[in-house]
């Protein structure tokens, strides 16, 4: 059965109806490559409470986080992709997955998003902070103005 899958996804990659990572899905799985990825994937967050361990954090705790890739077809266990405590990192990576999810068949996505995934940019994300717009100077008639309204 997987010679014949191989050979099938090799003539249709062959004369241009799949690309590669369509190819490399169908001989992996044996389903449809061109079917949305969203129909295949699900993105997941679940969250713990961390057990404290300073006083700092008894008083305000934290939650352990993790990305769960799930495959609706239940043919692969459920993916932890992430692991954080920090919700903007989880927000960031969330959005991104569901932009793929919504972008890509389920053969793109599982070449470039579960197969080979890359994950450091997520280790570093800051959250961009916009600076304080500049302040102008208030002189004493304006204020005085402003006193009197």
């Amino acid at each position: 059965m997987f010679i014949l899958r191989w050979l099938i996804g090799f003539g249709k990659t062959f004369v241009n109806l799949w690309s590669f990572q369509e190819w490399f899905y169908y001989t992996r799985t044996g389903l449809d490559p061109k079917l949305p990825a969203f129909q295949r994937w699900d993105i997941r967050v679940r969250e713990d409470d961390k057990i404290p361990e300073t006083a700092s954090e008894r008083l305000l705790p934290t939650k352990n986080r993790w990305v769960i890739l799930k495959d609706k077809f239940a043919q692969r266990p459920d993916d932890v992709l992430f692991f954080t405590t920090d919700q903007d990192k989880v927000k960031a990576l969330v959005d991104e997955y569901r932009r793929e999810l919504r972008t890509r068949t389920s053969g793109e996505f599982y070449y470039t998003m579960v197969k080979g995934r890359r994950l450091e940019a997520f280790h570093d994300f800051h959250v961009p902070v916009e600076p304080l717009p500049a302040g102008r100077e208030v002189s004493e008639e304006e204020e005085r103005e402003k006193f009197l309204r």
